[in-house]
């Protein structure tokens, strides 16, 4: 359920990043209908078999730079949207500044494998019995040390890529995971995204709270890429991610706006 403040603060941070993301909405407007057209259009010839596995397609707004940056990261980059990309769920007892679950019912739960401490296994595991609500998404519980045995070959690790939506991690062993999942996680651009685990009770809000957001990465080249949405998404969520997105993406590249 989507509550009365909620639904006015996401239209005071919306008129916000209209305000200050530089983009012209009515323009944008145009784009983005035009672009759901085309889809629409394209995916209309289709056979019956291809469409039974849909066909609706990732929509990313892509930032170009004038130089290469000098500092890169591979780290993801949290950017809030205002319409999540998978299912959420309302948080009990969350803070004031949480939205409430998303007010679209027909995204598709994520699948989610969270990477962390091998003394942390037991406890992470007894809080998705206890919040299934919330962490029900989260689907392997996988400890560094399983990481390391039981994924050292390319045939293994690829096989983890492709099982799991989306990767989280400890942020205290971070640095450790990123050299033993290997370059396919990089390059699919699906490295774990960073979570704190120093309050065990936090876990389902954080957790949710990554599932809300879109991620950026800086790499070395002069495109960044990031996810807006896809074609199945109405186009006035599809516009409010996108200026969204450039909003909060601007001020996390150096240099900003030329």
């Amino acid at each position: 359920m989507v509550t009365a403040a909620s639904k006015s603060r996401r239209e005071a941070d919306h008129a916000r990043s209209l305000k200050n993301n530089g983009l012209d909405a009515a323009l944008l407007n145009k784009a983005v209908g035009s672009l759901i057209k085309y889809h629409e259009k394209s995916s209309a010839g289709e056979g019956k078999k291809d469409q039974l596995l849909g066909t609706d397609k990732h929509v990313q707004v892509q930032i170009g730079l004038n130089k290469v940056p000098q500092r890169t990261s591979p780290k993801p980059i949290r950017v809030e949207i205002p319409h999540p990309l998978q299912k959420v769920v309302k948080i009990a007892d969350a803070p004031d500044d949480y939205d409430d679950a998303s007010d679209d019912d027909n995204l598709e739960e994520a699948e989610v494998c969270i990477i962390v401490k091998e003394e942390s296994k037991p406890w992470v595991k007894d809080l998705i019995d206890k919040f299934p609500n919330e962490l029900g998404c989260v689907k392997k519980v996988l400890g560094l040390q399983s990481l390391r045995n039981k994924h050292k070959r390319y045939e293994q690790r690829r096989v983890l890529l492709d099982r799991y939506d989306i990767f989280m991690c400890d942020d205290r062993i971070l640095p450790m995971v990123g050299k033993a999942i290997g370059k396919n996680f990089f390059e699919a651009k699906k490295q774990p995204v960073p979570l704190k685990l120093t309050r065990n009770e936090a876990l389902p809000f954080a957790v949710q709270r990554c599932l809300r957001a879109t991620y950026m990465y800086i790499s070395a080249g002069t495109c960044i890429n990031i996810r807006a949405g896809n074609t199945g998404m109405p186009v006035k969520s599809l516009n409010e991610n996108i200026q969204a997105i450039v909003a909060s993406a601007v001020d996390k590249i150096p240099s900003k706006w030329a």
